[in-house]
């Protein structure tokens, strides 16, 4: 089974605060149930490819789960366990090919139609967003739209019941039960943890107000 607590790493942080929080949330959370997405648009290759395997030392003790964000190839290089494609990363067919064996693939999902493609194209998971108000990505530019959890009551319509439903955006410990309410099997999460002085914390908050899977 897929993680139901998805970091996604925000360069912002830089890699040591990434690393110190992926090593306490994953030590904190039962094995298998945690997740990191390495998301990083601007950074060089090879740079990105020695983060992505400092990532999956740290996630391998732990039992976590490793995604690479849009490249199907340096996910299979470092061992990751899935890859996740935005908008113009290809598609979900093209991810396994490249990555050349099973593995699991997720998608952006920004609106409905997003969800019934990824569905129809067979996605294990889609992160909805954004969910709640989000801080603006950086100085200046303007944030995106809440769709509320009505967007995840939708996207459990569209996606039926093999694709995994994320929320992201604004994700917090009091808003995970009205998510999962409305549908979502997990949730993503970026500053909640990765600002926090006390991640772990947060992180088994949020694990802990998800429906227990057995």
């Amino acid at each position: 089974m897929a993680p139901r607590v998805l970091l996604v790493t925000d360069p912002s942080f830089g890699d040591e605060i990434t690393l110190r929080c992926v090593v306490a949330v994953a030590a904190e959370l039962p094995p298998g149930e945690f997740g990191v997405q390495l998301r990083d648009k601007a950074r060089p290759r090879v740079s990105l490819r020695v983060f992505a395997l400092a990532l999956r030392a740290v996630t391998r003790r732990a039992g976590a789960w490793l995604i690479v964000n849009g490249d199907a190839r340096l996910a299979r290089d470092v061992g990751a366990d899935g890859v996740h494609l935005g908008r113009g990363a290809g598609t979900v067919a093209e991810a396994r090919a490249a990555f050349g064996r099973k593995t699991w693939v997720s998608v952006a999902a920004h609106t409905d139609e997003d969800v019934g493609r990824a569905a129809a194209d067979g996605a294990d998971g889609a992160l909805v967003s954004p969910i709640f108000p989000t801080r603006p990505p950086s100085p200046g530019s303007a944030a995106k739209r809440e769709r509320g959890l009505g967007a995840l009551r939708a996207a459990r319509a569209a996606a039926g019941a093999r694709v995994q439903i994320y929320a992201l955006g604004g994700i917090t410990p009091e808003r995970v039960r009205g998510c999962a309410r409305a549908g979502a099997d997990g949730v993503a999460v970026l500053r909640a943890l990765l600002a926090s002085d006390r991640p772990a914390a947060v992180a088994r908050a949020i694990h802990d107000a998800l429906p227990a899977r057995w």
